[in-house]
């Protein structure tokens, strides 16, 4: 379910890639053992003054994920989860298997899509060579 937003706009963050680094890849849907992106906990921390941090990822569609990512936050930024939403001044990180209603969205995996559709960049063979930042470092 999809939460209402408690005054600061969404920010949606991916799980997978920018907050879990993936290096190992896909290794299941609960299955997240590698460790965090440098620097993203000290940058979330930062952000939640400013924003209301949602993290989906397509492993959210199942109980399983949301736990897996649940407990990542737990063993890398246990103090970025509150399970008492209620406290509008605390952090919390909604963790959710709806892609929110977000402001703005930091994801691996994307292209800015800038109302051009003949832009060279939305070729689809030039699509299919995408690489995300840890595809391209291997």
């Amino acid at each position: 379910m999809n939460p209402q937003p408690r005054g600061k706009p969404i920010l949606c963050l991916d799980f997978d890639g920018v907050i879990h680094s993936y290096k190992s890849g896909w290794q299941g849907v609960g299955t997240c053992n590698d460790p965090p992106v440098p620097g993203v906990f000290e940058w979330i921390r930062r952000a939640i003054q400013y924003f209301d941090i949602h993290v989906y990822s397509s492993r959210c569609t199942e109980m399983e994920g949301r736990w897996a990512i649940r407990e990542y936050f737990r063993r890398y930024a246990e103090d970025l989860i509150n399970v008492d939403v209620s406290d509008k001044d605390g952090p919390v990180i909604t963790i959710t298997d709806e892609k929110p209603r977000a402001f703005l969205q930091i994801d691996d995996r994307c292209v800015r899509f800038d109302g051009d559709w003949t832009d060279p960049q939305f070729d689809p063979a030039k699509l299919r060579e995408f690489k995300s930042w840890y595809q391209s470092q291997k």
